[in-house]
């Protein structure tokens, strides 16, 4: 079994620019694949696998995200909290099939971040 479910290590995460998003906090790591150092995770087998992130973006602030795969960036979630009055919480999912040594991470889209994301944010990704 391979899965892990990772969180931003400290309340509020400052996101500026191109940038790989780094959840420094994991409540579960089975396998050890995913790297709370570096924000990445990397396929120990060959599968399919599930990926699911959400980020709680600060009120007035602005994120974009990729969820990229071995350097090549995926699918967006683009989460815009400014016509709200309180924090905004967007989240995307991406199934993949990877083979052994592939790397996944988020990273965010160059000059279209600017904010805050909260501890409440998560990223977490398994095999099927």
């Amino acid at each position: 079994m391979v899965a892990f479910s990772a969180y931003p290590g400290s309340d509020l995460t400052k996101i500026r620019g191109e940038t790989k998003v780094v959840f420094g906090s994991t409540r579960t790591n089975i396998g050890n694949a995913y790297d709370p150092k570096t924000g990445v995770f990397t396929a120990p087998v060959d599968g399919v696998y599930a990926f699911h992130w959400s980020l709680m973006i600060s009120k007035g602030k602005y994120i974009s995200t990729y969820i990229s795969v071995n350097d090549k960036n995926q699918v967006l979630l683009y989460g815009d909290a400014r016509p709200y009055p309180t924090w905004y919480f967007p989240s995307q999912s991406y199934v993949t099939d990877l083979r052994k040594g592939d790397r996944v991470y988020l990273i965010t889209s160059d000059g279209t971040s600017d904010g805050y994301i909260h501890l409440s944010s998560t990223f977490t990704g398994y095999r099927l």
